[in-house]
């Protein structure tokens, strides 16, 4: 079709008024940044490696569908006043009970096995049923979703079914799954346009807040325990080169520390700017990277990373303090510190130049350009955070650091005493 740029269908007429189209994208957005807070919140609890990398990925397109759906929205005659409301009391009952999930098997079935197959659905009836011409904007918008929700659900789906075939989880989150279903249903389904009925759905789990735990979890069955030491590899190679090349391997992957501790900050800080929570999905997502960075290099070695002792200090240790102090210690006393030399510009240039590695220079050469974003973003919320200026933020950063050391270098202390 030539004319109408292959817009399809241009005289049928749509769904959705522009007031229709509006209230129905604030319960998408609504949606997507709860999912964000949930997988943020459950980062840490985890057991699966591969469910906190993919948590890590998630969330962060859940903040990109989230940032685009609220540019949508206040295009559609709504003000932007709107974007921090709770569109359905049914809905948030429903997100409220989700972060309950006790297990791993729970949070999937729930995000993978309900919630984001009836987002995939809606988004595909609503690009169907959408005037396609006028509302070519959202068109396009949800296309882009589809695709990620797609993304999303063949790696969901096959996770569920690993996780129930393994035997550990009793009734194979069964009974989780149906509750959530039910208060989906309970809501009106994704957009709220099914059947509802005046008898609201009661709390079942939700009665007291979502705690975010104070130590990371690690799998016991898959992994090593859980350790603030440094434990690089196992039998380090004779030659210094390697075994300093081997080491920051190891290094890299055990940066899912860093993203679990930025998960907390996200999941914990009320009242920032929209913009903030979008910023940190970001920072928490280069983070796993980082640590996908690190076993990609481990294994392209036939190293196993895995069995060995998890190294959670940076989560671990920081844990306790308030969500400012948390993000001042990462991001500039570890970030802005990593950009004074040799800093990040030093590993990048040992692996190029000593080690020798292109598959390392060329993490490393990410990670440096990742890190340079990271210490720009402490420098712009980690005042606000806080309430005063920079230069404050870095003596507090400072101390933070003094206090993290002090605890690592006694847990190295240990370690090396058990090893020898």
């Amino acid at each position: 079709m030539l004319s109408y740029a292959g817009i399809q269908n241009p005289y049928a007429l749509g769904k959705y008024s522009v007031e229709k189209n509006a209230k129905v994208m604030q319960r998408y957005r609504f949606i997507h940044e709860s999912l964000l807070r949930i997988a943020a919140g459950h980062l840490p609890a985890r057991e699966d490696w591969d469910i906190k990398v993919a948590l890590g990925k998630h969330l962060y397109e859940d903040a990109e569908a989230a940032d685009r759906l609220r540019a949508r929205i206040t295009e559609l005659r709504t003000s932007s006043a709107v974007l921090n409301q709770e569109p359905d009391a049914a809905l948030s009952l429903l997100m409220d009970e989700l972060i309950h999930a006790r297990n791993d098997l729970e949070l999937m079935v729930g995000i993978y096995g309900v919630i984001k197959p009836a987002l995939l659905d809606a988004y595909r009836s609503h690009t169907a049923t959408t005037q396609q011409i006028v509302d070519q904007p959202t068109i396009r918008m949800l296309r882009s979703m589809i695709l990620d929700l797609e993304d999303q659900l063949s790696w969901g789906e096959q996770m569920i079914v690993s996780l129930q075939q393994s035997g550990i989880y009793g009734d194979n989150g069964d009974q989780f799954k149906a509750g959530i279903a039910s208060l989906l249903a309970a809501a009106g389904g994704i957009d709220g346009q099914q059947p509802k009925t005046a008898v609201l759905p009661h709390r079942i789990r939700s009665h007291e807040p979502y705690r975010i735990p104070l130590k990371s979890v690690r799998d016991p069955r898959k992994m090593g325990p859980v350790t603030w030491a440094r434990t690089s590899v196992l039998n380090p190679p004779e030659d210094p080169v390697q075994r300093s090349l081997l080491a920051k391997m190891r290094v890299r992957q055990e940066e899912m520390t860093a993203a679990e501790l930025i998960a907390a900050v996200l999941f914990s800080q009320k009242n920032m700017p929209w913009e903030f929570y979008r910023d940190l999905a970001r920072h928490l997502w280069d983070e796993v990277r980082h640590a996908l960075f690190g076993q990609a290099a481990l294994e392209s070695e036939g190293i196993d990373w895995m069995s060995r002792p998890q190294y959670t200090s940076d989560y671990d240790v920081n844990a306790p303090k308030i969500p400012g102090a948390q993000y001042a210690w990462l991001a500039i006393g570890i970030e802005e510190g990593a950009m004074k030399r040799p800093g990040k510009a030093g590993e990048f240039e040992f692996c190029r130049d000593e080690a020798k590695h292109p598959l390392m220079t060329q993490f490393q050469d990410y990670d440096w350009a990742d890190e340079v974003v990271h210490a720009n973003l402490g420098r712009k919320w980690s005042p606000d955070l806080i309430g005063e200026d920079i230069s404050f933020v870095r003596e507090i950063a400072k101390n933070e650091l003094d206090h993290f050391w002090t605890e690592v270098r006694r847990a190295q202390a240990q370690w090396n005493e058990g090893a020898s």
